[in-house]
């Protein structure tokens, strides 16, 4: 337990892989409006474009870990969490970076209230528009919206999706906010971590936030603590088709943390309702796919490959 005297009062952990140059403005933006005794922690998960170098010779007083291998993101972040000793633990993505004087309002939103657990960012797309930021749990609707793409065209489905104009006023309380910028109370964190490390992306944020709420903390998005998101830079696909999520981890992921967190029973309906929803998406790609000039045709059968992988990691 960190002695509350010498506590600084803020952790930042920057799990990363070969996203060196989103790293450094990652860690630039927090070292630009950090609090005096700030810790920044990067845990470099096996990169090979020189990402530990580039940050120890510029940034002297971060702690930059290198795992030998790439152990995934959940691993590379518990090996972060472990170590800091902050009051406030704030997991940020690589390719995510703290707009300018967003930190004080996260500060407050937890000066305000003691029963206030998780915070999440209003992440930005870097043309300022907002991005998905958080929600309620998911309900068999959402799955089936997500998995044959109506909610690419729906944008945000009510009780699911929480989309925040950054900066607007008020805040938000929801079921779950995202690990891309997620701020946590040590005493969260001593309740209920590490991450569960099965996940292999996506799913760990739902089910830590899940895991909080059923201890009695709450969860909240804070419109004023706003991070600008490189949605995608993080993960994708072998082929780079998927866009800015991969969908076959994003699919699995889902799928686990329902049978974890609600059972098998659950975890067989939403496996159903998702299936149906990927046969309905795989078959309207397949329609659409003789359509476009070559490089059109071209990303149309590596998108539709990789949603096939999505459906396949389903059975």
């Amino acid at each position: 337990m960190p002695n509350p005297s010498t506590q600084p009062p803020l952790s930042v952990v920057i799990p990363t892989h070969n996203t060196r140059e989103l790293t450094m403005e990652a860690v630039a933006s927090v070292a630009s409006q950090s609090p005096q005794g700030t810790e920044i922690i990067i845990v470099d998960d096996g990169s090979s474009d020189g990402t530990s170098k580039a940050l120890t010779e510029r940034w002297s007083e971060a702690m930059v870990l290198r795992n030998e291998g790439s152990l995934g993101f959940s691993a590379s972040a518990n090996r972060g969490l472990s170590l800091a000793q902050g009051r406030i633990l704030l997991l940020l993505n690589s390719d995510a970076a703290l707009f300018p004087g967003s930190l004080q309002p996260m500060f407050d939103a937890f000066e305000n209230d003691d029963r206030l657990g998780i915070a999440g960012a209003a992440l930005q797309y870097p043309d300022g528009s907002a991005q998905w930021s958080g929600g309620a749990f998911p309900s068999l609707l959402w799955l089936f919206a997500l998995t044959s793409g109506i909610a690419d065209f729906a944008g945000a489905l009510p009780f699911y999706r929480r989309f925040k104009k950054p900066g607007s006023p008020g805040d938000g309380p929801v079921d779950w906010v995202t690990g891309a910028a997620m701020a946590m109370r040590r005493q969260v964190w001593d309740d209920i971590g590490p991450l569960d490390e099965h996940y292999r992306f996506y799913g760990q944020d739902l089910d830590l936030c899940r895991k909080a709420s059923r201890t009695g903390w709450k969860i909240a998005l804070i419109p004023q603590f706003i991070v600008t998101h490189h949605h995608g830079a993080t993960v994708g696909s072998s082929d780079g088709a998927t866009g800015p999520a991969n969908p076959e981890y994003l699919w699995s992921d889902i799928l686990r943390y329902i049978e974890v967190n609600e059972g098998p029973k659950a975890a067989g309906r939403a496996q159903a309702v998702m299936s149906i929803g990927a046969r309905l998406r795989l078959g309207a790609m397949t329609l659409a796919r003789p359509f476009g000039s070559q490089e059109i045709r071209e990303a149309k059968r590596l998108r539709r490959a990789a949603f096939l992988r999505a459906k396949k990691s389903l059975q």
